[in-house]
């Protein structure tokens, strides 16, 4: 029988607050491939700054393939990654969802998940079709909604 995995959703702390979108990392103390908030954490001042200020690009609408982007590819349409440069190209890949259907529509959510270095242009596909399958599982779904539950409208 495979080991149960636990997963927990957690906000990134010290962002701008905004009502349309979200960013929180995936985490998961059985599987060391979940690993993205131990890197951002793990980065040097200067770099965590930067890749906060892209975070804080995307959390108030901003456009820009270099710094973040998701895939126009409708198999991983909702996978999402953001981009900076440390000697190599580093990534953090995550995926898109709205947690909050019924009582915020328009809410978008990206849960990071997976750290990665490329030497290449082209992406590992292994790193979106992980997104894309824990974007399916069902223990992630219900840490999602543990973390960002459907408003109370009352």
């Amino acid at each position: 029988m495979p080991k149960r995995r636990t997963f927990i959703v957690t906000p990134i702390p010290n962002l701008q607050r905004v009502t349309e979108r979200g960013l929180a990392f995936l985490e998961c103390r059985e599987d060391p491939g979940i690993n993205g908030r131990r890197v951002y954490e793990d980065l040097k001042e200067n770099k965590q700054r930067l890749v906060r200020n892209r975070f804080d690009y995307w959390l108030g609408g901003g456009i820009h393939d270099q710094y973040f982007h998701g895939w126009s590819d409708p198999e991983y349409k909702d996978c999402f990654v953001f981009k900076w440069k440390d000697r190599k190209h580093q990534r953090l890949y995550g995926f898109l969802v709205n947690p909050r259907p019924r009582t915020d529509p328009r809410f978008q959510l990206c849960v990071l998940i997976s750290h990665a270095q490329k030497t290449t242009q082209k992406t590992d596909p292994s790193e979106l079709n992980g997104a894309k399958r824990l974007r399916q599982e069902p223990e992630v779904i219900n840490a999602v909604k543990r973390a960002y539950p459907e408003l109370d409208l009352n």
